[in-house]
């Protein structure tokens, strides 16, 4: 069963006023694949966030220090990252979780 989703997308702003921004990639974490102290499955990059406490409807993640608690329904920025820079227009990548 799927208890959560890995949302990736992309934002764009020119010369720092907001553009766009749109689901790039979205990977499904099955509540199997979820164990605490570990860190979680899906995520783009090495460098990934620990669950820290998990039951349905509930994950915390602690990602460089910052502890996020997401509940169901809620979408949460975790971390962003840019993407490319050119002619004053920026693009970054965000990185979200969210918990069904």
């Amino acid at each position: 069963m799927t208890a959560a989703f890995v949302n990736l997308y992309q934002s764009y702003s020119d010369r720092g006023a907001f553009v766009q921004s749109g689901l790039w990639q979205s990977s499904e974490v099955d509540e199997s694949e979820i164990v605490v102290g570990e860190k979680l499955p899906h995520w783009p990059s090495f460098d990934k966030p620990i669950v820290t406490n998990f039951k349905p409807g509930l994950l915390e993640l602690d990602y460089h220090g910052k502890t996020f608690t997401i509940a169901s329904g809620e979408e949460v920025q975790i971390d962003s990252s840019p993407f490319s820079q050119e002619y004053g227009v920026s693009c970054y990548i965000l990185k979200c979780v969210k918990v069904v």
